[in-house]
């Protein structure tokens, strides 16, 4: 059977247009099913891309990652979902690998996740090896609901299963960039403890952010990184700071 008979693909993205091409093209190598859903506030190239390229694009009010990723999930033409970001790209061994496989409803696949600093290749603050699950059947796994920091549930016992290859993951390209995107985060994190009615622990307003650092830069070995390290270890303080800001209402 051919494996494009097994796959569809389901990629969310909102103002994609730098990396949308390559993710979809990566992705056309395994199945033609592939479909985007869109975040109705996208106002830049991304929809004339993915349409040129043959995407089926539905545009779509934002309700959290888990609600427009099980949304795509629900257009899709088969059972089994390639879910990759629209910042990410399957390398040519991943791409093989997945042609190679014959999915089987007992387990789950989890790809490997290099992510991307501008030209620069993450190896260390706990960023590489990222595994993520990146295909799964719809059947029996869904995502949880979770407004943002979304996970698969499975309604069986499932075995996770390791594929070979890499997730290209082009999420920076620069200090600039990766300050805009995790504001973005602080926010939705924070609007997501209020609306479950989670309160952050004393430990984690005194604690969270300095920990955050220590654990990204010392722990996670961030300094082998050097300057990009460093940078990293210092955004990611910010964010568990901002976190606690939008949620007490200090900004």
């Amino acid at each position: 059977m051919n494996q494009d008979q097994f796959y569809s693909a389901v990629v969310i993205a909102k103002n994609e247009a730098r990396t949308i091409s390559a993710c979809i093209l990566a992705l056309q190598k395994i199945t033609d099913d592939i479909i985007i859903v869109l975040d109705d506030r996208s106002d830049d190239d991304t929809c004339h891309i993915a349409e040129n390229l043959g995407a089926k694009v539905y545009r779509k009010i934002w309700e959290g990652y888990s609600a427009n990723k099980n949304f795509g999930a629900g257009k899709a033409l088969n059972d089994w979902i390639l879910c990759p970001d629209a910042d990410e790209v399957l390398n040519e061994e991943l791409i093989q690998s997945l042609k190679n496989i014959k999915p089987d409803l007992r387990h789950t696949y989890a790809m490997k996740r290099r992510t991307w600093f501008g030209d620069y290749p993450v190896r260390y603050c706990g960023w590489y090896p990222d595994w993520n699950i990146r295909l799964y059947n719809r059947k029996v796994m869904q995502w949880n609901g979770n407004y943002v920091h979304e996970k698969l549930e499975s309604t069986i016992k499932l075995t996770k299963l390791k594929v070979d290859g890499i997730v290209e993951h082009y999420s920076f390209t620069d200090e600039d960039h990766m300050k805009e995107k995790f504001i973005h985060y602080a926010k939705m994190r924070a609007e997501e403890w209020k609306k479950s009615g989670r309160r952050p622990s004393k430990i984690k307003q005194w604690l969270g952010p300095a920990f955050r650092f220590l654990r990204t830069y010392i722990i996670k070995r961030g300094f082998l990184d050097g300057k990009t390290g460093y940078i990293i270890s210092k955004n990611e303080y910010i964010l568990k700071q901002k976190e606690l800001e939008y949620f007490f209402g200090n900004l």
